[in-house]
């Protein structure tokens, strides 16, 4: 069943949109006729999984082999938006992973890692993006958080607090962001 959103048309970038919950996004957005761009590390598995969107819903969309959670890969997924398209109207930061330590047992790095991945690439996404997309009118950032983020599980401490950590950044986005006509919302997913 498709319902028209108003989607036919807008530029939508899915970070993490290779498999699960990001893939289901794009195939989802895809079905409502925006163009998509799928981020992921695996630019095979993205190629893969943009090649089987534009066949089966008949729109555009590509893959960018990139990692958002440095600096580098932000820069570069900006980047190809720029040059594929232009610009984008849509966001979604959906790439995370999870962990299963406790805070006594988790590295410094690891804690890092995951700060830079849930938390520094929506950052450095907005910095990028958003200037993109308020010359189009406005747009949506959808960030992917977790139950987690209110209802944490004692065996993933570094997951439960950038994801909350996410929470709060989507909340303040908001703020920032609706003068430029952007709408920054918040889906937390459980188990």
């Amino acid at each position: 069943l498709t319902m028209d959103l108003g989607l036919a048309g807008k530029v939508a970038v899915v970070t993490g949109g290779s498999v699960g919950i990001g893939l289901g996004v794009a195939r989802a957005l895809a079905r409502e006729g925006a163009e998509v761009l799928l981020a992921a590390r695996d630019g095979a598995r993205a190629g893969e999984a943009a090649r089987a969107i534009a066949a089966e819903f008949g729109t555009r969309a590509e893959a960018e082999a990139c990692d958002v959670a440095t600096a580098e890969g932000c820069a570069a997924l900006v980047e190809a938006v720029r040059a594929r398209w232009g610009g984008c109207d849509i966001l979604v930061n959906n790439a995370g992973t999870g962990s299963n330590e406790t805070i006594l047992e988790a590295p410094d790095a690891k804690w890092q890692a995951y700060w830079d991945l849930h938390v520094m690439a929506a950052v450095r996404l907005a910095r990028g993006l958003v200037p993109l997309m308020a010359p189009r009118g406005g747009g949506a950032i959808l960030n992917n958080a977790s139950i987690c983020a209110t209802q944490p599980l004692w065996y993933e401490p570094i997951y439960n607090v950038t994801k909350a950590a996410l929470l709060m950044l989507s909340k303040t986005m908001s703020t920032e962001f609706i003068p430029l006509n952007i709408r920054v919302n918040t889906v937390s997913p459980g188990l």
